[in-house]
């Protein structure tokens, strides 16, 4: 498994949407509980800022190569940990200097 190796700009945002199965019942009770083992996987929203065209060539390359399906392993910033995530979107802004890689990262469990 590939680890991808770049570093993200500071601000980046993460979210967690844990997945629950509710039941309604009369009354307006309702019973919880978390939807199968791995309930609570995080999805990170990083930017990741390169400066020369070979930098981005090989981001993007690496983006590509996994096609949004494959997973690879990524350490989050701050929290000292390698999650393995896929990339099913990203977009690039072109500047004149540099180029923003904005991505969607969502845990998977394999």
């Amino acid at each position: 498994m590939n680890t991808f190796h770049w570093i993200p700009r500071e601000g980046m945002s993460t979210s967690l949407t844990p997945k629950v199965s509710v039941v309604k019942m009369g009354d307006g009770y309702e019973q919880r509980r978390p939807t199968g083992l791995n309930s609570q996987l995080m999805t990170f929203q990083p930017v990741f800022r390169v400066t020369t065209q070979d930098s981005r060539r090989a981001l993007e390359s690496f983006l590509v190569d996994h096609g949004g399906y494959r997973a690879f392993l990524w350490r989050v910033p701050g929290h000292n940990r390698t999650v393995r995530v896929v990339c099913r979107e990203w977009s690039v802004t072109d500047n004149a200097c540099y180029s923003d890689f904005s991505c969607k990262f969502e845990q998977v469990v394999i």
